[in-house]
């Protein structure tokens, strides 16, 4: 038997966000499109088939990009198929734990207990690293980061603004920034019950989106170059 699959030339999109050097960086609402574009792949896989199928494995290097950059998911390997899609009943693993350093949800890691929000846990790490374009696991000040622990730290702290990727200082709408982080943040709540389903997120990013096109259009009223360096501000009490 021979298997075919479809060539995506755009390759991963760790490739385009942790290699700058090597390619020109991603602007902000096409990193927001992809991230949509990975909720709505899982929204699919969860609810859209009559069983629910647990991904377990989202990560930068398992997100590919096609010709006009939407995202698609890669390397089903891990991928679990659980109870009908109407159904909330957890999926008991009693294996080996397996998945990524970096994305493993700790409910998992704990319980041995695969449910949807495993994969809500994982994305929540990678609209993180889209937000500051590091690795989930990655050195910062000599010392080894987890990106599910650094990242929510900084927020609580009031400085997530200090370790975002240089390249979006500025253009980054504060009211879409705000949504964005509270997404990321409330995906790696350590109760998997409190996370949100991963519809919610899709929605989440989307409005985020539809807030960002509406701060470049206001901007653009008033005659601010959208090509231009710092455009946005974004004060430190928003994200309180």
């Amino acid at each position: 038997m021979i298997l075919v699959y479809e060539f995506i030339e755009g390759g991963s999109l760790g490739r385009h966000l942790l290699h700058q050097d090597q390619h020109d960086p991603l602007p902000w609402k096409r990193r927001l499109q992809i991230c949509i574009g990975v909720a709505r792949g899982l929204h699919y896989l969860h609810n859209g088939v009559k069983h629910t199928i647990i991904y377990r494995d989202v990560k930068l290097m398992t997100i590919l990009l096609g010709e006009n950059w939407e995202a698609k998911l890669a390397d089903f390997g891990l991928c679990k198929k659980g109870p009908p899609s109407l159904s909330k009943a957890l999926i008991r693993i009693d294996s080996v734990v397996k998945g990524t350093v970096g994305y493993l949800d700790p409910a998992y890691l704990r319980a041995s207990q695969l449910t949807d929000k495993t994969d809500v846990y994982c994305l929540g790490v990678v609209l993180f690293e889209v937000l500051c374009a590091r690795r989930s696991v990655h050195m910062e000040s000599e010392r080894e980061q987890s990106m599910a622990i650094w990242a929510p730290t900084c927020v609580e702290d009031g400085t997530i603004n200090q370790i975002i990727d240089p390249y979006l200082i500025g253009k980054i709408a504060p009211e879409c920034f705000k949504i964005y982080v509270d997404i990321a943040t409330s995906c790696l709540r350590e109760d998997n019950l409190a996370r949100p389903a991963i519809g919610e997120v899709e929605v989440g990013l989307e409005h985020a989106l539809e807030l960002q096109d509406y701060a470049d259009t206001a901007m653009r009223k008033d005659g601010v170059d959208s090509g231009s360096g710092q455009k946005f501000n974004i004060p430190i009490p928003l994200l309180n």
